[in-house]
């Protein structure tokens, strides 16, 4: 029998033996085999094509089942998709395995697909995770054995050479840094737009930035995170996502993401260096996810939603929360004593909290932000650094959780895993986290301090948060800090939890409404808005820091409206519920009522509509979910009552708008050309949540 008969028959025995269990039906649609030397990935919804070439694969064509003319297609010989420099890319002993996978009790199922493959010494894991009905597959690369090379960053993307062009030819040359993906773009007439972001929100105030492009036969390298490609000549698109950090915190980064030309869209940078691979033990690299749709935007960028809300399911029990975390009013752990927190857990009930995070301070070891001159912790922490503070918790929790729970209020902990070593101590670290959840249920936890300066780290902290999602049968949630440091940005390390924002002060007189917003607002387009904590602060603290005549400052804004702002996110009462004026307790009603939609909201695709947030505009977001779904809708300073928002809405189609919180009323209209719609709202600082219906 030769190799390749033994590998298809071998992959067709292992599509065999797959497990049945009660989601059959749907998973039976799942396929991968080999066939004529070509790998196929398929569910109900797409195919990918695959030239085998002994394992390290080379795409051939994307495909849509359900319509054959949406279709990416190579027009020329195939490219294999992973490309090391130097070493020997001739694969040999190229195996395939599939199996039943969730990430962790409760999760969905999909099918993982592994390629196994030798390049020389080398050895080279590729994984795709195929979802049923989804139009999108991922894949991320694991490496082992003995490179040839020192480096695999001999030369950068070359974007910026002035040659003749006639000496420019096209892209079917190797490149010369690592790539793990490429995109053939069959036919002319294709545009791209490449979508960066930033994390080190303490830095950065602006998150996302996006740039256009025209193919074009001369190669242009750019940074990003995400692309989104159409060709309105052949209606089809597709995105790819780069599952890494952020450019300036990846690892061994190439200088850039992507590179376009006529022929190809080419993805660069595996986030491994030779020196970090080992002999026996896989090293996890950067991957990739990618999506087929048609050639309009919004096509593209729900498809992409749909795959990203799949990577986590939204428990409504374990994920949906409105979390009140006292650091926001600067008083840093200088209040933090079992008498503070029990009047926090107090006042969190009144106001409508689900959740109180206590941040720095609750443990023994004080970090060297305390406000206290003993701290000092903050890369290196000791087992007894992580018990309760003895003086400040005498009682431990004991006290804390009786009187947590007898308020419906769920205790939670901030965490800043040991860094030295490359995070070495993670096994450590998990068991105290696990202990916490054993011992006392708290199971929601924020993730600070990170330092992302090694591979090994981030295989360390992924093998932290794998421990304690095991042994709390994934019930464990961590709010990943990304406001300082090298950390995992919004596109990786996602199954985990949910994204610490930012913060913002009004001590400092950095804190608007309006802002925050903006961030969320521009975020929503490309992130999943539930999966990101927004923050309100109390706009009583600190209002001479503002000037007299700033028509924006937080104390001249309804406190309900500045809950609002985070309601399509996991708000995060930033602030010390017991410091709140009686007024701030007179919304508590709106936050219970907003919880009983809470959940029904987010199941939807958040996106923005209207204008960008600058203050003055009138702006919101949709939640689609079929033929129903809800508008949020914000009149900030704006001087007009009643204002026509572009939505997602389809034109022609007749929509019934009924208010479930804040200032609007109830109309029936039919939607205008750019999904334009027409709505009233009485005052500045106004807002509603309206329940829309297509009729």
């Amino acid at each position: 029998m030769t190799v390749f008969l033994w590998l298809k028959t071998f992959a067709l025995l292992v599509l065999l033996s797959l497990p049945v269990c009660a989601q059959q039906a749907e998973l039976q649609q799942l396929k991968a085999y080999l066939q004529n030397d070509t790998l196929y990935l398929e569910n109900n919804a797409i195919q990918q094509a695959y030239r085998w070439n002994g394992g390290n694969l080379a795409l051939i064509y994307f495909r849509n089942r359900q319509n054959p003319k949406q279709e990416i297609r190579l027009e020329q010989q195939p490219l294999p998709d992973l490309y090391l420099p130097g070493e020997n890319m001739n694969a040999t002993g190229g195996s395939l395995q599939t199996s039943w996978k969730r990430r962790f009790a409760a999760e969905p199922q999909y099918l993982e697909v592994t390629v196994s493959y030798s390049l020389g010494g080398l050895e080279v894991k590729r994984v795709f995770e195929l979802y049923p009905d989804l139009a999108s597959v991922a894949t991320h690369y694991y490496l082992r054995g003995t490179p040839r090379q020192n480096s695999w960053l001999t030369a950068g993307p070359k974007a910026d050479e002035l040659a003749m062009i006639e000496a420019i030819t096209a892209s079917s040359n190797e490149a010369g840094t690592a790539r793990i993906g490429l995109v053939p773009l069959a036919g002319t007439h294709w545009q791209l737009k490449a979508i960066s972001f930033k994390q080190a929100t303490d830095h950065n105030n602006t998150l996302l930035q996006s740039k256009e492009f025209l193919a074009y036969r001369k190669p242009v390298a750019f940074t990003a995170n995400l692309v989104l490609a159409h060709n309105k000549a052949r209606q089809v698109g597709f995105w790819m996502l780069k599952e890494a950090p952020t450019a300036e915190s990846q690892q061994a980064y190439p200088g850039a993401d992507f590179s376009l030309d006529e022929t190809l869209v080419q993805l660069f940078g595996i986030g491994v260096t030779p020196a970090d691979v080992q002999g026996n033990e896989w090293v996890r690299g950067y991957g990739y996810a990618m999506g087929l749709a048609g050639a309009d935007e919004n096509q593209l960028q729900q498809n992409l939603r749909q795959y990203q809300k799949s990577i986590r399911a939204l428990q409504p029990q374990r994920d949906e929360m409105i979390l009140m975390n006292t650091w926001g009013d600067r008083s840093r752990d200088s209040r933090m004593n079992e008498a503070f927190i029990l009047n926090e857990i107090r006042a969190g009930k009144r106001l409508g909290i689900t959740h109180l995070q206590l941040d720095d301070g609750w443990q023994q070891g004080l970090s060297k932000n305390s406000a206290s001159k003993a701290g000092q912790r903050w890369n290196d922490w000791s087992l007894e650094d992580w018990q309760p503070h003895r003086e400040r918790l005498p009682n431990g929790f004991s006290k804390i959780i009786k009187e947590a729970k007898r308020a419906g209020v769920e205790l939670c902990l901030w965490f800043n895993p040991s860094g030295v070593d490359h995070y070495r101590q993670w096994e450590r670290d998990a068991d105290i986290l696990i202990s916490y959840y054993k011992k006392w249920g708290i199971r929601v936890f924020k993730i600070d301090g990170i330092n992302l300066s090694s591979i090994q780290s981030e295989e360390n902290l992924r093998r932290m948060f794998e421990k304690v999602m095991e042994a709390s049968e994934g019930q464990a949630v961590f709010n990943v800090d990304v406001t300082a440091g090298k950390r995992f940005g919004y596109h990786y390390f996602t199954e985990y939890g949910n994204i610490f924002l930012e913060n913002r002060y009004t001590d400092w007189a950095n804190y608007y409404p309006h802002r925050t917003l903006r961030n969320l607002w521009m975020l929503s387009a490309y992130v999943p808005a539930e999966k990101l904590q927004i923050e309100w602060l109390n706009p009583w603290r600190n209002a001479d820091k503002y000037a007299a005549d700033d028509p924006l400052a937080p104390a001249k804004i309804p406190f309900d409206y500045q809950m609002a702002v985070t309601f399509m996110a996991q708000p995060l009462a930033w602030m010390e519920g017991s410091s709140l004026p009686p007024e701030a307790f007179s919304h508590s009603a709106t936050l219970k009522a907003y919880r009983n939609i809470q959940h029904e909201l987010h199941q939807g695709a958040i996106f923005p509509i209207g204008k960008e947030p600058d203050g003055f505009s009138w702006t919101g977001f949709q939640s689609m979910k079929g033929k129903e779904g809800f508008l949020m809708v914000y009149r900030e300073a704006h001087p007009h009552d009643k204002q026509q928002l572009e939505t997602w809405l389809e034109e022609g189609s007749s929509v019934r708008l009924e208010p479930v919180l804040g200032a609007g009323a109830a109309s029936e209209q039919v939607v205008e050309r750019g999904g334009v719609i027409t709505l009233s709202l009485p005052d500045r600082f106004t807002y509603c949540l309206y329940k829309y219906r297509v009729l």
